[in-house]
C-alpha cells in the first residue's frame, strides 16, 4: 500500500517529476505478490549495495520502530553509503508530538510517536485518519530493543494506527474518485505527505 499511497501522492502533487521516479513492485504482470516489509527493504539495498549498481536508490522507511531499526542496521553496516542511495524514515511532523494512543487501561493518552508508530497512512489527509473529528488512535503492539548507529541500546515501543484496513480503503476510494474526477485533488490536504 505504501507504494499505491506514494505514486499516487507523487503524480498529484509534483507530476512534472513523476515519471522520473520508479516504485519497486512488489506483484507481477500474473498478479503474483511476492513478499514485502522491511525486511525485504533492508536485503534488496544490501544487494544493490554490493552489486556496485550506479542507479539512484531511495529507501524510505516509516518513522516507526522498525523502520528505526532498519534504517539504523543500514548505517551501522555500511558506513559510507555511495551518493547514489538515501535511506531515509518519513519525517517527523508537530501532529506527531502529541498524538492519540490507546493505553492499557483503555484510556486515550497523547504521546509523541515519531520513532514509534509513524507509518504512511498516518500522513494522508485528515478525513481519512479522523472519524467524528478525533484521529484514529494508536494502538501499542510491542517493545523492540534497537541498537541505534552509534551502538548504543534504546528502547522503542512499535505502534500501529488503529482501523489501518479502513483507512487503506477509504484512500483507495479517495484516489478512485480524484482520478475519475469525482473529486478534486487539493494539495493543502496533502501537506504532510508533500513533507
Amino acid at each position: 500500500s505504501d507504494k499505491d499511497i506514494l505514486e499516487f501522492a507523487m503524480k498529484q502533487i509534483y507530476p512534472h517529476l513523476a515519471d522520473l521516479f520508479y516504485f519497486m513492485d512488489f506483484s507481477d504482470a500474473n498478479r503474483n505478490k511476492r513478499g514485502g516489509g522491511t525486511s525485504l527493504v533492508v536485503k534488496n539495498l544490501q544487494t544493490f549495495y554490493y552489486s556496485k549498481l550506479k542507479a539512484r536508490f531511495i529507501a524510505v522507511f516509516d518513522n516507526d520502530a522498525e523502520g528505526y531499526q532498519c534504517k539504523c542496521l543500514l548505517l551501522r553496516e555500511i558506513n559510507n553509503w555511495p551518493e547514489n542511495f538515501r535511506i531515509l524514515l518519513y519525517p517527523d511532523n508537530k501532529l506527531f508530538q502529541k498524538y492519540p494512543t490507546l493505553a492499557p487501561n483503555g484510556k486515550i493518552l497523547k504521546d509523541c510517536i515519531s520513532r514509534k508508530a509513524c507509518s504512511i497512512e498516518l500522513y494522508l489527509p485528515d478525513e481519512l485518519i479522523k472519524t467524528d473529528g478525533a484521529y484514529f488512535p494508536i494502538e501499542w503492539e510491542s517493545r523492540k530493543k534497537i541498537k541505534a548507529i552509534d551502538g548504543t541500546e534504546e528502547v522503542l515501543y512499535q505502534g500501529v494506527i488503529s482501523q489501518k484496513t479502513e483507512i487503506k480503503g477509504k484512500f483507495h476510494e479517495l484516489r478512485r474518485a480524484i482520478e475519475t474526477g469525482q473529486r478534486a485533488f487539493v494539495p493543502e490536504e496533502w501537506e504532510r505527505m508533500k513533507q
